[in-house]
């Protein structure tokens, strides 16, 4: 009838077999010409030096649930999947490779390097891909693309040359972050921030007048006792101390600032200060920049060296005097320094200005300090010839766009920092001192003049010069966000022109429905995109962005390799199965809140991926009972019967246990439908959840068990397993998108299919109008008095395999007729050696049954007799101390939630776990206290 299930789900057996059966049948791909209606996501594309970690993992599962349920949904779903070049990233892969060799980029030259990338790319791009297949991306790999295929390639380019035709790019000197190891600015999101120890030097600039200054002391003075003060006296001087923590940019240093309104320093403005060791004199000035409060009030101004000195050089028209080389050594203009490692003669230095008395103070100072995320090194602030793009023009439309709805983020809390980032947003670098990436257009006449070009001979039109004149071609190659902020368009074939301005996959599928990403490239990348691509299609390139979780260890901390607390998922995903991985990311990731993974640092396991692993466990098996039921039911038929028999149980054959189990699921799909849709995901895993493990496993299959073994009728017993596993198909189909392979898997097996089909392109689970509240409320009262009886076994320590004697006394005859109904399935499923049901006579309540104890619910009165089975008197004992136990802890929980600061700092979903605590611990401190009571 069917294929059969193994014992035991695998895994390692299910995954790829089925992955490959998708890719052969093209399952996956979408069609620009369909008339379905469309859904489209951008897979934002990892870099090709990528390996998969957990931030893909929970994003890319977040962006195949929505791509799987809206193709389930009947739509033309696409997933557009693409890789990013990563300039410094693969460039420095490749330098690394011919270090080894004994050789540098330079002994290969450009286009010889550029070959060796190519090479490194073809055989290393394609590893994440794999890695995404493994994880069950659902993406169209046929429209796959990378940053650097021809069409991008050359949009970018076309972009750059339209943004610098119409005066919105120019070329300028900026601070900029500089990589002295790979010799090329950084973006500001290539770079991390880290908290350093190091030393503040308090430094004598002599005037070079008569002047002299009141400079304050702090002295540290003992007494005999052994007691310390710290008298400050005032101290006549010739200098001014000034505070700095980088002394190896003195040579740099073109004016001294103070605060205008710091009395201490008025009178001297307008007067010159000799720097040490350089021997230079300049102007002190009067800037806001200075703050009275930091060091000494005294700043060098070094404009060259510090973004912050650039701007006071700015507003002042000092000098640009750079003294560092691009890598990292300081130049001809600081003397017997020249050649020496910046850190090595900040250190020389220090000790010939100890040597001159120009030292006045050394203190430790601890500040930030930017490290190239890629070299590992202190990244040096630059000043460089850059191109930059003016980028207010471009910013007040994408940020009406956000403003007035048109893109929506979620959290929503998101907008604010974007509204912040956009209002004080600064022009941006576009430039890199590359040779891997997308090369900059910008041609040069020997004159000095510059303009964006398609060719040699547009550049040398533009710029007015004869045929033959020479140009010369920018050697710097793009940013790399520079050309995925187009990445809406290049997907989707735009290549610059307009031929292709309005392609049939940018009709069909733009705007995208879906950008899922991280909330550290919302400025980087996001607002970028929403800006080139109103400004190149007059249209937003996207309707919703999710912003993900950040990933944290139990102890708070992002997961890094450098912490040792970012295992490879990959063995994972082998052990546990992607399906596991996909749901215990999604059900520990509520929106708007960190992950925290409890990680082995020792093994690199993660012990909460139990959860998903038990709960494919928990579904297979559940398959496995259905059709092994089915066979039961069916065994006497032969096959042409047995395709005949699809008989269900039609609604008046059907029990209070199957109205109920229909009702929760057209719940569950209202539900998880409406969660899906506002992308509460964590909800929708934890819906299926509990519906699953518990309504229809812990309940509902042990329902259908002791029906099917207490009926003789085969007919009745075949509609009834033909009800279940109909319904169970649709559970399947509704759990697919989060667990898509052991679904496949499941699926297949329940009955026979057409060659071909999948469960990922059936239709997903609809929910009617109207739920049965009635059918919801009665069994859901069957449910409490089953879960007393068992709470009182549970709480007088009887073993589960003990049957014992039931009685309920029930109120009324309404509830009298509900427990008589279903006798069956309570005395089953309480292990009750026998039941008896009856009500108050004449409103006298029933005797109670000697030598039992009793609870109370839904207005009947529960007795479970235990005479015989229990040492009251032990039992006694035994319930005393679990008092003491649990009084002791609710206390301590009590004593949490009364902690202000606990219940403000930590999240809402551990407070309200921890208010969960108490709740249970003061019910069942309740009920041993009656029974404690009753044992007397």
């Amino acid at each position: 009838m069917t294929n059969e299930l193994p014992k035991a789900y695998s895994p390692t057996d299910t995954e790829q077999k089925w992955y490959q059966y998708w890719l052969e049948r093209k399952l996956f791909a979408a069609s620009d010409t369909s008339p379905k209606p469309a859904y489209s996501v951008l897979m934002p594309p990892p870099n090709v030096t990528g390996m998969l970690h957990f931030g893909h993992i929970l994003n890319h599962t977040i962006q195949d649930i929505y791509i799987r349920w809206n193709r389930m949904k009947g739509k033309e779903s696409c997933w557009f999947p693409g890789t990013d070049h990563a300039g410094i990233a693969t460039e420095s892969k490749v330098v690394q490779q011919l270090r080894k060799e004994g050789l540098t980029r330079q002994d290969l030259g450009r286009e010889k390097f550029l070959e060796r990338v190519w090479q490194w790319k073809e055989q290393y791009g394609g590893i994440i891909f794999d890695q995404l297949r493994a994880l069950g991306n659902s993406s169209d790999w046929e429209r796959n693309i990378f940053t650097m295929d021809a069409h991008s390639y050359q949009a970018v380019q076309e972009v750059f040359i339209q943004l610098f035709d119409e005066g919105l790019i120019y070329r300028g000197k900026r601070i900029i972050n500089w990589s002295p190891l790979a010799q090329s600015a950084l973006s500001d999101e290539e770079v991390q921030w880290r908290e350093v120890k190091e030393y503040m030097y308090t430094l004598r600039y002599i005037f070079e007048d008569d002047s002299t200054i009141d400079l304050p002391r702090t002295l540290t003075e003992t007494a005999e006792d052994g007691t310390t003060t710290k008298p400050t006296i005032t101290e006549r001087v010739n200098y001014l101390a000034v505070a700095t923590a980088r002394p190896e940019t003195l040579f740099g240093d073109v004016a001294v600032a103070v605060n205008p309104k710091d009395e201490r320093y008025k009178h001297l403005i307008g007067k010159r200060v000799r720097v040490p060791l350089s021997g230079q004199f300049v102007p002190i000035i009067a800037d806001d920049y200075a703050d009275p409060e930091f060091g000494t009030g005294c700043v060098k101004i070094t404009p060259a060296h510090d973004p912050n000195d650039f701007m006071v050089g700015e507003r002042h028209n000092l000098a640009l005097v750079n003294t560092i080389n691009p890598d990292g050594t300081l130049n001809d203009l600081t003397g017997e320094y020249q050649g020496v490692e910046r850190f090595a003669a900040r250190k020389a230095i220090v000790e010939t200005l100890k040597a001159l008395d120009l030292v006045e103070e050394i203190k430790d100072y601890t500040h930030n300090v930017g490290y190239s995320e890629r070299g590992g090194e202190p990244i040096e602030p630059y000043l460089s010839d850059q191109w930059f793009v003016k980028m207010k023009p471009l910013a007040e439309p994408a940020l009406k766009a956000v403003q007035d709805g048109n893109v929506k983020f979620y959290p929503e809390h998101w907008v604010k920092t974007y509204e912040h980032w956009m209002n004080g947003i600064k022009d941006w670098c576009i430039s890199r001192q590359l040779w891997w990436g997308i090369r900059i257009p910008a041609y040069y006449a020997e004159d000095g003049r510059v303009t964006a070009a398609r060719s040699e001979a547009e550049a040398r039109k533009k710029l007015g010069l004869s045929n033959d004149a020479p140009l010369r071609l920018d050697d710097d190659v793009f940013d790399t966000w520079f050309s995925s902020n187009i990445w809406p368009l290049t997907t989707m074939g735009w290549d610059g022109t307009k031929s292709t301005a309005n392609t049939a996959t940018m009709q069909k599928f733009l705007p995208t429905d879906l950008l899922v990403t991280g909330p550290d490239i919302i400025f980087f990348w996001v607002a970028r995109m929403i800006m080139f691509n109103l400004k190149f299609h007059g249209a937003v390139p996207f309707k919703d962005v999710y912003f993900t979780s950040i990933i944290r260890d139990a102890k708070g901390r992002k997961l890094s390799k450098s912490l040792g607390n970012s295992p490879d998922p990959l063995p994972l995903i082998a052990k546990y199965g992607a399906d596991a991985m996909r749901f215990t990311m999604i059900n520990a990731a509520p929106i708007g809140q960190d992950v925290r993974l409890q990680i082995n640092e020792k093994t690199g396991d993660i012990e909460s991926l139990e959860l998903g692993r038990n709960f494919a466990n928990k579904v297979w098996n559940a398959a496995r009972f259905l059709m092994m039921k089915r066979e039961e039911a069916f065994a006497d038929l032969d096959p042409m019967q047995r395709a005949l028999s699809s008989n269900v149980l039609k609604d008046e054959a059907q029990s209070l246990a199957d109205k109920w189990i229909l009702a929760r699921f057209h719940a569950t799909i209202r539900e998880t439908q409406q969660q899906l849709e506002e992308y509460k995901l964590h909800d929708y895993s934890r819906t299926m959840y509990q519906f699953i493990w518990n309504d229809f496993c812990d309940w509902y299959v042990e329902v259908v068990k002791i029906r099917m073994n207490a009926s003789s009728d085969k007919n009745y017993n075949r509609a009834l397993i033909n009800f279940a596993i109909n319904l169970f198909d649709g559970v399947l189909r509704l759990l697919h998108p989060i667990m898509p392979f052991a679904t496949e898997e499941i699926w297949q097996a329940l009955s026979k299919r057409d060659n071909g089909t999948s469960i990922c392109v059936t239709s997903v689970p609809e929910a009617p109008t109207s739920i049965n509240e009635e059918a919801l409320e009665r069994f859901g009262k069957v449910q409490t008095i089953i879960e007393q009886i068992r709470a009182l076994r549970g709480l007088m320590n009887i073993q589960p395999a003990e049957k014992l004697p039931v009685t309920l006394s029930c109120s009324g005859e309404e509830i009298r007729a509900l427990a008589d109904d279903q006798a069956a399935i309570i005395q089953a499923m309480t292990r009750a050696s026998e039941l008896t049901i009856g009500a108050p006579a004449h409103g006298i309540p029933a005797p109670k049954p000697e030598g039992s104890v009793s609870a109370l619910a839904e207005g009947v009165e529960i007795f479970l007799t235990v005479k015989g089975a229990v040492d009251f008197a032990e039992e006694r004992k035994r319930l005393e101390k679990e008092l003491t136990r649990l009084e002791g802890f609710a206390k301590s929980v009590e004593s949490k939630l009364a902690n202000e600061k606990f219940v403000a700092n930590a999240a809402p979903d551990i407070v309200e776990y921890e208010r969960q605590k108490l709740a249970s611990a003061r019910d069942s401190i309740t009920k041993i206290r009656a029974n404690i009571q009753e044992l007397a």
